[in-house]
């Protein structure tokens, strides 16, 4: 028959002894009208009956693809939607933790509800179960199963392993089997015991000196945020010496350090004196300041001190010398003639 020679000599054959298919074609064609003239034109060549089959596969594409974008369609018109994760970005330490996921079914109805952290279910819920709540057993997450719900769970004295990322995942029946999801992390805070303290610093400074104090935050966790301020006004970059964190205990707790560095210009004193000032910080949980007030070290401060020593001096001893004076006397004299009268005043001597 046409074009159904030996496949094993087609294939070992030279290169240049092989026919092109428009060659094996039209060979074809000829070996047709030698046979049956006339009849071989509307049988044509096995090599050209393969154009039904590729349209056959066009249209089923077609409707497959129609029948998908139908099904998103109707996905999309009734679907499940998540509407709230509420999940506290920081708590404090063995207080109670309450985790909230609200969702609107939109039609389905609901599969499970289910609450991950760090990638590890903790609690489920499904409401053809009995009962409905499971909690399951993590380092750190203590779940109250008697008042959480599809709908929010309760974690119970949190601890610092209970700091982690937390996930809701909410799942519609089938056959759709839709799932909706939010994740966000909570912290659990450990506050220090007293504020932040200032130390490197000395009683007095003249223009010119250079400042270097260091401010030091108690063990706490996460670490403190440390600012400086001097005399209320933010200090700039340029002036701050960063330095690295320190763990203390085997709890994780940290302290930060933050460095102050700069020269005394006259600008800084206020009234004679300079005020740093250090804030700590932990989200809107905790807030501590320490302050410290710095003189001015002027060489004519002693002197203006001394003079007014003395001035108080002798003017205790003209009231005292005054007092030796008859009353009538000292009231009837002008004050400048009572000042020498009390300068040559024989008593005056003597005493």
């Amino acid at each position: 028959m046409c074009g159904l020679e030996p496949y094993s000599q087609h294939q070992l054959a030279p290169h240049h002894q092989r026919r092109s298919s428009q060659d094996q074609h039209h060979h074809c064609h000829q070996r047709l009208e030698q046979q049956a003239p006339g009849k071989g034109k509307g049988k044509g060549c096995p090599h050209r009956q393969t154009g039904s089959g590729s349209s056959r596969t066009a249209t089923h594409l077609q409707i497959w693809y129609i029948l998908h974008v139908i099904l998103v369609l109707i996905d999309i018109s009734s679907s499940l939607t998540m509407t709230e994760v509420k999940i506290p970005n920081h708590i404090m330490r063995l207080k109670s933790a309450t985790l909230g996921c609200r969702y609107a079914l939109d039609g389905e109805s609901l599969y499970s509800v289910k609450w991950y952290k760090d990638g590890h279910e903790i609690y489920r819920y499904v409401p053809r179960d009995k009962p409905p709540g499971q909690a399951f057993p993590l380092p750190g997450v203590n779940i109250d199963l008697r008042n959480s719900s599809d709908t929010q769970i309760i974690l119970r004295r949190v601890t610092l392993q209970s700091s982690g990322l937390y996930r809701c995942e909410v799942s519609g029946e089938a056959p759709a089997f839709n799932t909706v999801s939010e994740s966000e992390t909570m912290t659990v805070v450990v506050t220090p015991n007293h504020g932040p303290k200032i130390t490197g610093g000395q009683p007095r400074y003249q223009i010119g000196d250079t400042v270097r104090v260091n401010c030091t935050s108690s063990p706490s966790k996460p670490v403190c945020h440390l600012s400086w301020l001097i005399n209320g006004e933010p200090v700039q970059k340029a002036h701050l010496r960063q330095y690295d964190k320190i763990v203390v205990n085997r709890d994780g707790l940290e302290m930060a350090r933050l460095g102050l560095e700069f020269r005394v210009r006259p600008f800084h004193f206020k009234h004679g004196d300079m005020k740093l000032k250090c804030v700590a910080k932990i989200s809107s949980l905790y807030l501590q300041s320490n302050e410290e007030s710095v003189e001015s070290d002027r060489q004519q401060r002693a002197p203006a001190l001394e003079s007014r020593e003395t001035v108080a001096a002798k003017s205790s001893t003209i009231g005292a010398a005054g007092s030796r004076l008859p009353s009538h006397l000292v009231s009837l004299l002008p004050p400048m003639l009572l000042l020498l009268l009390l300068r040559t005043w024989p008593w005056s001597r003597a005493s």
